[in-house]
């Protein structure tokens, strides 16, 4: 389900930024489709011509040839990327998303577009409360003149996209780059829920555990959410319960096309890199001892006696290569198909003579550095922009940050398409401008416009006579109610405003 929601909004997103710059709404006959179902035809990732070739670009996108769901004959309405706009509305109007009031809340499409629009200029003007956007200090025009606030708030508890008695594992498919990553992404959560998982390793130490498989760019290709053990009586995998993360974020990857994968030592295995080599997917990570079986290697000691930049490697029958370098401390690294060959140089700080040394580095290394920062930098760019809000519903955090992701990676391949260098603020301001339009929905008027009473008829001294009425919300909440002047007044014995008010100074 929440990948269905992230491509529908990744391309809601990518059709904005391709409008045009003045263009304030969407514009249904402009929409460039950036995927198709499957079975069909996408222009194919370029092979290169030795394994060991490191292209580290993007695969070019021919963004004209897979723009035929345009030409399918539906209505426009039924096309993404108002698709996960109609089905947002039909899902939250549902009845059974609404069980506590057990009515509909007669949403529409253009409601939940404004509902992401406001999200997208929430998270960029950061508050301390949800409610603050409408209070008159703090106040943002470009949330609270698109929508009240209890609405907006009555839209978040019952807002769905998905209809809970039926789910569906329809997703789709955008041509992958070469080189990817497999990492943990964390949604920060502190609530009550049984996927909410601890890693005091982490900045956000609570929170959902994610999967994701991003590329060099941070494009997020790929991601499951953790639900802990599936079947605990399953059979142990050779590759373990960490591998088959790996397989399963690579399954959607093309076979035999030398796609490289990236991960650290908490997934790899020799049997993953054996089972992925199989498929024609190139692996490197670094790899625990325990997990080496029959690899003798030279311990840490011995590198150490022979200086920063040393290393030793071992191969195995399936030409897989174990590559061991000290640096502070040794690291252990594994490949299908780059070695320590060529071996570079990089500059250290050497504390002992104070000055900046040169290390020998091994082409594993270098490779590993290079290509394993996908899934870090999403994470540095979703949490540039993200709105800090708090709901009791756990999924709501998930869905949220469903569209911060798909935000930054329409923005990824505007920018790559498009050839213009953005910060991500200014994406954000331009997605969620024609979103949440304004004119379309102007400020309701207040439910109770203060009137002033005139002078003359204030102090005119006739038929003031003050009767006892049911306490209203005036300053102080008084019970005196002058008929003539329409007002609630004070008159005890501390206060008698009501003479003060009729008064003539």
């Amino acid at each position: 389900m929440w990948r269905d929601v992230y491509e529908h909004a990744l391309d809601l997103f990518y059709q904005i930024f391709t409008s045009l710059e003045d263009q304030g709404t969407l514009n249904p006959d402009n929409q460039v489709h950036l995927y198709a179902l499957h079975g069909s035809s996408f222009p194919k990732f370029r092979e290169p011509s030795a394994p060991s070739e490191m292209l580290g670009t993007f695969m070019d996108l021919e963004l004209k040839g897979i723009n035929h769901l345009m030409n399918s004959g539906e209505d426009t309405e039924s096309k993404a990327p108002w698709r996960i706009l109609q089905r947002g509305n039909c899902r939250t109007n549902k009845p059974v998303q609404c069980q506590k009031e057990g009515k509909s809340v007669n949403t529409t499409a253009k409601e939940i577009e404004q509902v992401l629009g406001m999200y997208i200029h929430m998270g960029l003007v950061q508050m301390s409360s949800v409610r603050a956007y409408w209070e008159m200090e703090t106040r943002l025009p470009a949330v609270c003149h698109v929508m009240s606030r209890d609405r907006f708030l009555k839209l978040l508890t019952v807002i769905h996209f998905q209809d809970n008695l039926s789910v569906s594992d329809d997703f789709l498919y955008i041509p992958p780059e070469e080189s990817h990553a497999v990492d943990e992404i964390m949604v920060p959560f502190k609530g009550k829920s049984h996927l909410r998982v601890y890693m005091p390793a982490k900045p956000h130490k609570w929170g959902f555990k994610m999967w994701g498989r991003a590329g060099q760019s941070g494009f997020l290709y790929d991601f499951d959410i953790c639900q802990g053990a599936e079947n605990p009586d399953r059979e142990k995998s050779e590759v373990g319960v960490t591998g088959e993360v790996v397989l399963k974020m690579t399954s959607t990857l093309p076979a035999g096309k030398n796609h490289k994968v990236f991960a650290d030592n908490y997934f790899t295995s020799v049997p993953l890199v054996q089972h992925l080599k199989e498929r024609g997917i190139h692996y490197v990570g670094t790899i625990r001892m325990n997990r080496m079986k029959h690899c003798t290697m030279m311990d840490e000691k011995e590198l150490k006696k022979n200086g920063r930049g040393s290393m030793d490697f071992r191969v195995n029958q399936e030409n897989n290569i174990v590559v061991r370098w000290y640096d502070n401390k040794a690291v252990n690294l594994i490949s299908s198909f780059v070695g320590t060959e060529p071996v570079g140089n990089v500059k250290r700080w050497d504390r002992k003579s104070k000055t900046h040394i040169t290390v020998p580095r091994p082409a594993i290394v270098e490779t590993y550095n290079k290509f394993m920062g996908g899934v870090d930098l999403l994470d540095m760019l979703s949490a540039l922009y993200k709105f800090s809000f708090r709901s009791r519903r756990w999924y709501m955090y998930i869905w949220w940050h469903t569209v911060t992701v798909a935000v930054i990676n329409a923005w990824n391949l505007y920018r790559r398409d498009q050839k213009k260098l953005w910060l991500a603020g200014k994406a954000k301001i331009r997605c969620g401008r024609p979103l949440s339009s304004p004119e379309e929905t102007p400020t309701p008027p207040r439910k109770r416009p203060s009137c002033s009473v005139p002078l003359d008829v204030r102090r005119d001294g006739i038929d003031h006579f003050p009767t006892w009425e049911t306490r209203q919300r005036c300053n102080h909440f008084s019970h005196v109610y002058c008929e003539k002047c329409k007002v609630h007044l004070c008159l005890n014995k501390d206060r008698n405003c009501f003479c003060a008010y009729h008064k003539m100074k």
